[in-house]
């Protein structure tokens, strides 16, 4: 649904016709929607070659993070994508909470993410244009992004995971700024239940698509009770899902321990590389 009307433009991309050597790379694009230079980072899967075509995980950052986050020396990220044959991207997308902000106009990241990000990358590498090809996860603020645009757009994603994620931004408004993006929750009260995974599962059972969900949360997490709200959101309707808890807090290294379990949870559930067929 994303290729047409893009031109490949990564003059970089032409070394990996055959496979590709260096698989990190550290990237930028202009963004016309927020009207400046985002940073962005790949991992490429170790055979990657564009005779085929590979699914793509999207890795979304916290609040206070940036695109970088995900590829610190400890989390290991380069090193387990050696299991993998996805590509897997990092965007940079600010302390945003992935809305399109009413009151910060420069702060329009759902339509950054959606209608130029997401397109962008699959425009510029060998990628399955399905939604079973499209995962997307994140920590904190990065998991209730994943959540909340996989619940929004089930045609895009077929498959999400969250890590200590806010999933219903509504019980915990006054942190990490969610105000200085979505208002007042009293002012904005439509925005605030549109952007919390929680609310927007309550008619999950009716969408024609359901994702496949996996999402955990640490016994001391402050973010505890949200997670308990979706999973009992998706209980009561009978949704399968994984939900699973630990001891830990929300931290770092809560993060890079379940980082293994995510890959693999998106390895085993994403479609395969595809050969891509000659025109």
């Amino acid at each position: 649904m994303f290729k047409n009307g893009f031109v490949l433009i990564l003059a970089i991309l032409m070394s990996f016709v055959a496979v590709a050597e260096d698989r990190y790379l550290n990237l930028s694009h202009f963004s016309e929607i927020l009207g400046k230079e985002k940073r962005f980072a790949v991992v490429l899967p170790p055979d990657y070659t564009t005779q085929k075509a590979y699914p793509v995980l999207y890795m979304l950052h916290g609040a206070g993070g940036d695109y970088l986050a995900w590829h610190k020396p400890d989390g290991k990220l380069y090193e387990l994508s050696r299991n993998y044959q996805m590509i897997i991207v990092t965007p940079d997308v600010e302390t945003s909470w992935l809305v399109d902000s009413p009151i910060k106009p420069e702060s329009q990241y759902e339509s950054y993410m959606m209608k130029e990000f997401i397109p962008y990358i699959e425009a510029n590498f060998s990628t399955i244009d399905s939604y079973r090809a499209r995962g997307i996860m994140g920590l904190s603020m990065g998991g209730h992004g994943a959540m909340m645009f996989t619940l929004k757009y089930p045609d895009v994603f077929g498959v999400a995971s969250s890590t200590s994620g806010v999933l219903d931004i509504r019980m915990l408004p006054q942190t990490a700024g969610k105000k200085d993006v979505l208002g007042e929750p009293s002012e904005n009260p439509e925005l605030w239940n549109n952007s919390s995974a929680n609310y927007l599962a309550q008619d999950l059972q009716k969408m024609r698509r359901k994702p496949r969900l996996m999402f955990d949360v640490g016994l001391g997490d402050y973010v505890y009770g949200t997670n308990m709200a979706f999973h009992n959101t998706l209980k009561r309707q009978g949704i399968d899902h994984t939900f699973r808890l630990y001891p830990g807090t929300h931290a770092w290294g809560y993060w890079v321990a379940r980082l293994p379990e995510h890959l693999a949870f998106h390895g085993e559930n994403l479609r395969s590389p595809q050969i891509v067929e000659e025109e």
